[in-house]
């Protein structure tokens, strides 16, 4: 179970928890400038089925993307832009046009060191006509007469996602899709939110999808579906074709779509297993998902309205998640913390450490069976509080910051029969341990 974290005060945990969860974003740099070539090497590319070499690193659109946030990701070295036409779902499709536009960035204009646009077409316009109707839409918007990727954004409506019925159904979209491949409108083509039974449809289809794109992250890995992803693309490896790869793209890969299941706080970003990894190699933790993702074949698509943010999220390779990291992640899925539902967890309790035991700072440590010790806080001094929200039997050590002989000071387990809110003081106890 995971260790929930409300408030650090007086710690550099807190400090970075601040600024890692504001929109899911990565830590960022006073000093800007455009990505090396050595983040350009570093980062992993995938050739789509019809030849294209796209980064697996990409700038999401949704959360209020604009034009200023384009041209600055742009300027940094991003090489694919991911919008849509749903601009109620924080998507501005016309802004990433005209930010393209300005930077002669497009297909037509620079063959050799193009921006990659993906769009996708809102689900109130499932249908043959009012899919080819979209399609002009986007290429109006985007300033272009072809389209590198289209998506259809949701296989279908429900609830008030849309205002009006669809003309038609996502098959009858597909044709249009495949239409617009032909006649080279539209260059690859994908659709959201797919399981193994449209899956199944999609691939009997003339043309079949280039780009999946599913909500993946460490809590939701969609890991059913997505070996059947690389299954598809290992076979095509095997036979030396690209033809029938499918890229799988994850959406929400930094966590945001907790918030739609329950939740009052983003559970990856306020991972105690999650940031302990992130402050053992001095990075954020959206850079820790993305090298995790991206080796694990999901393009990412964080969005960012901030340059050093983006600037940061680029820089995801600068480090090497070892194995054991990788596979502490990979034992996430499935298993979101539950303190962050809105409901209490009867086993919870808050708790407030008091440094009793030194002049100077204590680090405090919690017990995780699978990690060891994961540093989740500091008392900077004598009389510092710390406070956090845990679990009955959930177990904590203190030492003094900086002792590298593994001696405690102290150490303390959690037992909810003493209330729901307790205040514990910390003393010197390290020669009775």
């Amino acid at each position: 179970m995971m260790l929930p974290l409300r408030i650090l005060r007086c710690s550099p945990y807190a400090l970075l928890l601040m600024l890692v969860t504001s929109c899911g974003i990565g830590l960022g740099s006073s000093h800007l400038r455009a990505a090396d070539a050595n983040d350009v090497d570093a980062m992993p590319t995938f050739k789509l089925a019809n030849n294209m070499t796209v980064p697996m690193i990409g700038l999401g659109g949704c959360s209020g993307v604009r034009y200023n946030a384009v041209k600055s990701a742009i300027d940094i070295g991003y090489q694919f832009i991911d919008t849509a036409q749903a601009h109620s779902w924080g998507y501005h499709e016309e802004e990433v046009g005209q930010a393209l536009h300005d930077a002669k960035r497009r297909y037509q204009d620079n063959n050799d060191d193009f921006v990659f646009v993906q769009t996708k077409i809102h689900p109130q316009d499932l249908g043959y006509h009012s899919t080819k109707k979209a399609i002009q839409l986007s290429l109006d918007r985007l300033q272009v007469t072809s389209l590198d990727s289209v998506l259809i954004h949701k296989p279908r409506c429900w609830g008030d996602i849309c205002s009006h019925e669809p003309e038609g159904t996502w098959e009858d979209s597909w044709r249009a899709l495949e239409e617009a491949v032909d006649s080279g409108l539209v260059r690859s083509i994908g659709i959201c939110d797919v399981d193994n039974r449209l899956l199944d449809k999609l691939l009997s289809k003339r043309i079949a999808p280039m780009v999946i794109q599913n909500w993946f992250d460490p809590f939701h890995q969609d890991k059913v579906f997505r070996r059947r992803i690389e299954s598809i693309n290992k076979e095509q490896d095997k036979l030396g074709k690209v033809d029938k790869k499918i890229l799988y793209q994850g959406y929400s890969t930094l966590g945001n779509q907790w918030k739609y299941q329950g939740y009052e706080e983003n559970p990856v970003m306020t991972s105690i297993r999650l940031l302990a990894i992130a402050k053992k190699h001095g990075v954020s933790i959206p850079q820790v998902l993305i090298q995790w993702a991206t080796r694990r074949g999901v393009m990412v698509l964080p969005a960012s309205n901030n340059p050093s943010h983006q600037l940061s999220n680029l820089k995801s390779y600068d480090f090497t998640l070892t194995e054991k990291e990788m596979a502490s992640i990979d034992a996430l899925d499935g298993k979101p913390p539950q303190q962050l539902h809105k409901e209490r967890d009867t086993n919870e309790v808050d708790i407030q450490f008091t440094n009793h035991a030194s002049d100077g700072p204590v680090d405090v440590f919690w017990v995780d069976s699978d990690e060891g010790h994961v540093h989740v806080g500091s008392m900077q001094e004598a009389g510092a509080t710390l406070s956090l929200t845990s679990y009955h039997g959930h177990s904590f050590v203190f030492k003094k910051s900086g002792a590298n002989d593994g001696s405690l000071l102290n150490r303390h387990i959690v037992d909810k029969s003493f209330g729901s809110t307790q205040n514990h003081q910390i003393e010197d106890e390290s020669e009775e341990l």
